[in-house]
């Protein structure tokens, strides 16, 4: 299980993808979109992706690996996530966070995750307000 954190503009919620089937979220690689509509919960195991062709608010942008054989801490890991993500963000969709109608989230390991699956991934992923087709890359919203 991993955890997915909302950050909205304004605002921060915990939620997380879940899906009947789908892929398992250790094996979803940035740039693969998926839906919001999925949005339940505090843990992620599986997330539906679909063709980012088709329709979607979700798309996964950027990715690194935490370091080090210890859990660091919900707290320290949300820390480097969201700095990361931020990061990240204008590079990928071509505005500033500050300035855009899109929002970003981030997958992150839980404990459980860390020690059972050696996971140290945080996955960021942009959100769109309302439904696209195409990538996000470049949308300069």
């Amino acid at each position: 299980m991993r955890r997915l954190l909302v950050l909205l503009p304004t605002a921060a919620l915990a939620a997380s993808l879940s899906a009947c089937g789908g892929s398992a979220v250790f094996d979803i690689p940035v740039g693969s979109c998926m839906d919001a509509a999925s949005l339940e919960g505090d843990q992620v195991s599986r997330i539906e992706t679909i063709d980012c062709a088709e329709e979607h608010d979700v798309e996964a942008y950027a990715s690194t690996e935490l370091t080090g054989d210890t859990y660091p801490g919900k707290d320290a890991i949300l820390a480097e996530a969201d700095e990361f993500c931020l990061g990240e963000f204008e590079p990928f969709v071509g505005t500033p966070f500050q300035e855009s109608d899109l929002s970003f989230s981030f997958l992150y390991p839980t404990e459980e995750s860390w020690t059972s699956s050696e996971d140290r991934e945080i996955l960021c992923l942009v959100i769109a307000p309302e439904p696209v087709t195409g990538s996000l890359r470049g949308a300069a919203r």
